[in-house]
């Protein structure tokens, strides 16, 4: 808490958006486990996200800040969103990383609710980590106005994970011509890596591994631009598919 508490009063001071990773509460060696959650979880209104809301006041910046939160008798992975101050609300991972050996779902309860906020003028979407793999949920909020998706992310190292966690940020925002900003963790259980990718697939940042810090300026005219020369979204609405025939 204290490293990103300190990382928010350090944000220069014409930036917007701060993003942290997936799992920025915390990640052991031996990697997580329903009591290590637990123990850190709290609410929405827990210290984690007070102590944040106050720094971001006072540099006028606003956060999306992944969190263990609390709920009742159960625990989300929860990406809280803070506009200078103000604590709008967050969005709970919907597709939890049941696949690969890993049981998430172990820990967490699902989400079932697509979110979308807006900074500095623009409207964003946010997912996190495994969401990627499930484009329906980026488009729906892209329909729903966003110009770009946030991904806090810990892509868990392994084969080509770094080319898989590429090549999905890519199809997503061609598929949508929309940016897509995958913000990986740097433990060494992940592949760090956060890219931002512009609405026409083309990498336009990459930090590569380790933790590192970097600013990139989004513009709402290239989306549109983008939507122009490669108008899919405005074709995906005007088809319709009849129901799938057996040849």
């Amino acid at each position: 808490m204290t490293r990103v508490i300190s990382m928010i009063g350090q944000v220069r001071r014409d930036c917007d958006l701060i993003v942290f990773p997936e799992y920025c509460m915390g990640y052991p060696t031996e990697g997580l486990s329903r009591k290590f959650v637990e123990e850190l979880a709290e609410p929405a209104n827990g210290k984690f996200v007070t102590a944040a809301a106050e720094a971001c006041k006072q540099s006028a910046v606003s956060v999306v800040l992944p969190i263990f939160e609390k709920d009742n008798a159960f625990v989300y992975n929860t990406a809280i969103v803070i506009r200078q101050g103000e604590v709008l609300g967050g969005y709970r991972k919907i597709h939890l990383f049941d696949a690969l050996g890993y049981r998430e779902s172990d820990m967490f309860r699902a989400g079932s609710t697509p979110v979308i906020f807006e900074v500095g003028g623009m409207k964003l979407g946010l997912v996190i980590c495994y969401d990627i793999r499930f484009p329906e949920l980026i488009r729906a909020e892209v329909n729903a106005g966003a110009t770009a998706v946030i991904a806090p992310s810990g892509w868990v190292t392994g084969p080509l994970k770094e080319e898989q966690w590429q090549s999905l940020l890519m199809a997503r925002a061609q598929e949508n011509t929309s940016y897509m900003i995958g913000v990986g963790n740097a433990n060494r259980a992940f592949i760090g890596r956060s890219v931002v990718i512009d609405p026409l697939g083309v990498k336009m940042m990459d930090l590569g591994q380790g933790d590192r810090v970097a600013f990139c300026e989004l513009d709402d005219d290239r989306v549109s631009r983008a939507r122009e020369t490669l108008p899919v979204l405005k074709q995906a609405v005007a088809t319709t598919y009849g129901s799938c025939v057996r040849i």
